[in-house]
Order: C-alpha cells, then sequence, then structure tokens
C-alpha cells in the first residue's frame, strides 16, 4: 500500500500541510501580541504629537533645552486626554484617562534630543545621545520631525486583550486547517488523476516489453505527465516503424535468401532441379522407403547421339533439344514425381511408391512422346530420341546400388539400339 504512487503524494501533501500548520500554532500567537503591542505605540505616539502641536500652537516656540522644559510644565498642568484606541478592536465605551500601565512608559524628547517627559533613568532636560537617537522612534507631524519617543517595560494585556488574541489566533488555527482540508482533497483528486496517466503509461510500457509495440497513451494537457505521454507515443511511434522496416527488410531478405536457394537448386538451361537437389530428395526418400518397406523406383535417361547432334546442328540447336525434352518430360510425369537434370544430356526421375514395372510404363511414355515430337521445327531432319535404365533396387547403401544398376539398364538399352527402356 505504501509503495502507491497514490499514497506516497497524499502523505507528502499531509505533512507538509500538518508542518506548515505547526509552524503557524507556534508562532501566530507571538506576530500577533507583537502587532498587538505595536498597534497600541501607534496610538500613544499619536497622542504625543497631538499635544506637541497644541504646544506648539500655544507657545510658537519648539526644539532646544528652553522649550523642552517648558513643555514638561504644560503637559503637568494639562487635563489628560484621550485618543480613539487603534482599529485592532472596537472602542471601549469609557476609555479610561490612559490607556498606559505603569510598567509600560515613553520617554520623550523633541527633534534635537532633549527630554521633555523623562522616565527611567533618563533627566528632564538631559539630551539624548546620537546612539540614543538611532533606538528611539521618530514622531512626525505633517512630515515634519517633531520628537522621538524611547519605549520601556512591557504592556501588560486586559482580559478583553487577551481574549481578542485568542480569538484571532483560533481564526487562524481554523483557516489553517480548513485550509488543509481543501488541499488534502485537492491532492487526492489530482492525485488520482495523475496516477491514472502514471498506470497508464506503466502498462504500456509493460506490454511494449511483451512485444506489443501498437501502445498508445492519451494525456490531455500542457504539464509534464502530458508531455511524458507525448514523448512516450512519439517515441512507440517510432519504435513500431522500425519494427515493421525490420520486418519488411527480413521478409525481404527471407525471399531472396529462399530464391538463391532455390536457384542453386535450379538448372539455369532448363529450368528443371539439378542433381544436388536430387542427392538431397533421394537419400531422403531412399531412407523412408528402407525404413517403411516402401517401393522407390529410379530412371536414368539419356538423349541418343547428343554428341552428333551438337556437332550437325551446333551446340544452339542443342541447348534447344534439352529444354525441349526438359519441357516434355515434365508434362508427363505426374506430380509427386522428381525429375531432375543429372548431367550434360542426362535426366533424372525419381519416383516414390513406384515400383520397375510401374515405373516402366511411366517413362515409356515419356520416351514415346520425345519420339513424336516435331524435332523438324527446330531444325531440318533433326530427330531426338532417349532412352532409359529403370531400378527399383533398395539396398543399405544410401541408394548406391540403384543408380548403378539404372546406370547398367542404360547402357542396356543403348546397346540395344537405343530409344527404348530397360528395366
Amino acid at each position: 500500500m505504501l509503495n502507491s504512487l497514490r499514497t506516497k503524494l497524499t502523505l507528502s501533501m499531509l505533512i507538509t500541510s500538518l508542518a506548515a500548520i505547526s509552524v503557524m500554532a507556534l508562532i501566530t500567537p507571538w506576530l500577533l501580541e507583537q502587532r498587538f503591542i505595536s498597534e497600541a505605540k501607534d496610538v500613544h505616539f499619536k497622542r504625543f504629537v497631538l499635544a506637541i502641536e497644541e504646544f506648539r500652537q500655544e507657545h510658537g516656540e519648539w526644539g532646544g533645552l528652553q522649550s523642552a522644559l517648558l513643555i514638561n510644565q504644560y503637559l503637568s498642568s494639562r487635563p489628560a486626554r484621550n485618543l480613539p484606541p487603534p482599529g485592532r478592536r472596537p472602542p471601549h465605551p469609557n476609555p479610561p484617562a490612559s490607556s498606559l500601565a505603569d510598567n509600560f512608559r515613553f520617554v520623550l524628547a523633541d527633534q534635537q534630543g532633549y527630554i521633555f517627559l523623562p522616565f527611567f533613568e533618563y533627566e528632564l532636560g538631559q539630551q539624548l545621545t546620537t546612539e540614543q537617537l538611532q533606538q528611539a522612534t521618530p514622531l512626525w507631524s505633517g512630515g515634519e520631525l517633531v520628537g522621538y519617543a524611547l519605549s520601556g517595560g512591557e504592556l501588560p494585556l486586559t482580559e478583553q486583550d487577551k481574549s481578542y488574541l485568542m480569538i484571532q489566533s483560533r481564526s487562524m488555527l481554523i483557516g489553517a486547517a480548513a485550509g488543509l482540508a481543501v488541499t488534502l482533497l485537492l491532492s487526492l483528486t489530482m492525485g488520482s488523476q495523475l496516477v491514472k496517466h502514471m498506470r497508464a503509461l506503466t502498462r504500456a510500457a509493460i506490454e511494449m516489453s511483451k512485444g506489443n509495440l501498437n501502445q498508445r497513451v492519451q494525456v490531455a494537457g500542457k504539464d509534464e505527465v502530458a508531455l511524458l505521454a507525448r514523448e512516450f507515443n512519439r517515441m512507440a511511434q517510432e519504435l513500431s516503424n522500425t519494427y515493421a522496416e525490420l520486418k519488411a527488410s527480413n521478409e525481404t531478405i527471407k525471399a531472396q535468401a529462399e530464391a538463391l536457394q532455390e536457384l542453386s537448386l535450379r538448372d539455369e538451361l532448363t529450368g528443371l532441379h539439378n542433381r544436388r537437389y536430387f542427392n538431397q530428395q533421394f537419400r531422403m526418400l531412399h531412407h523412408q522407403a528402407i525404413r517403411y518397406q516402401d517401393t522407390l523406383a529410379l530412371a536414368l535417361g539419356d538423349i541418343d547421339n547428343f554428341k552428333q547432334i551438337n556437332d550437325r546442328y551446333s551446340h544452339q540447336i542443342g541447348d534447344a533439344v534439352l529444354k525441349q525434352v526438359a519441357a516434355l518430360m515434365q508434362e508427363e510425369i505426374r506430380e509427386a514425381d522428381i525429375l531432375a537434370r543429372y548431367g550434360g544430356e542426362e535426366f533424372v526421375i525419381l519416383m516414390a511408391h513406384t515400383d520397375k514395372h510401374q515405373a516402366e510404363g511411366l517413362v515409356d511414355r515419356v520416351r514415346a512422346k520425345v519420339e513424336a515430337w516435331p524435332w523438324e521445327k527446330l531444325a531440318k531432319d533433326l530427330q531426338v530420341t532417349i532412352s532409359f535404365g529403370i531400378s527399383d533396387k533398395l539396398d543399405s547403401d544410401l541408394g548406391h546400388s540403384m543408380l548403378v544398376e539404372a546406370d547398367n539398364r542404360l547402357y542396356q538399352a543403348k546397346d540395344l539400339g537405343r530409344n527404348r527402356v530397360c528395366a
């Protein structure tokens, strides 16, 4: 379960969200309190600036030791005034005369640094140093610097202040929790889509590893997953095209190899199978005939006086005679019989499931067809005959004795006057 991509994504989003909420829960109260104090200071600074402006309107003089002493007397004899509290909460119906606690005080000085409202270790009329002025908060009125304020102590919070801060903290935590819920919902939704697409990519990759190259993944959009899917589809298409090209190339090579093999087993002049093919088939059929105690007949044929034909009529006529004899023999033999040019003017017929008597009848029809063909078509006064010797002798000598016997019968046919079959 933990190995699931969807689970990992959901857990990572959950952990990240919880970490963010934890950080917010730790720092939010402190940040709210600091903001609360900052707003309280701003309220008092406005009061100080208002008091300075009232003093300037009555006395017209501001800045220096003498004015610092005068404004101190002015503030001491002046009744306390209150400004509305900051916008952080609704104002009190009856705000107190001063919202500052005894342990949260300000030291006020004019723009030259002379203290006119002392507190802590500071004295009236004392001039602040440059370093102290850098630490103080400048007081502005209409863009003009009118004084400085140094704060000290801590601002104690009333019950109302604490309640306000608690409400703010809870509101932020509730908002964070709602954000966490939304984040989890979005992560589950988006994670489901992401996992769906990744599973589709994974299935397609597995199918391709099995050899099923026609794999495509449909992912809409422009994000990384969609880009990955498009690249996967492109590579799959290229791989499929390459495989198709290789397959076609292999088929072409195979066809060429088969054609070359066939050419290597064919006689170029007559188109019949050659002696190599005959030897392959003869060994196989001879072995099967002995094993299954079947019959097998072999006939050797030789064109009579072929040398005289070449000498009298030319080798071109001799070649034409060989081709025509081959064609006539092919027309007469059975489909299962094997006919080959054995060499020169010699031909061989291999007849499975046939004894010498059956073979003699078939071969004699071939002989008669050769004799009866109108050879004058090739050359004037041309006559062509053929003689055959037949054997069906089966010995365990790879067919050697059968070939010898057929050859002897062929010589016998020649001695008896040619144009005959001897079995």
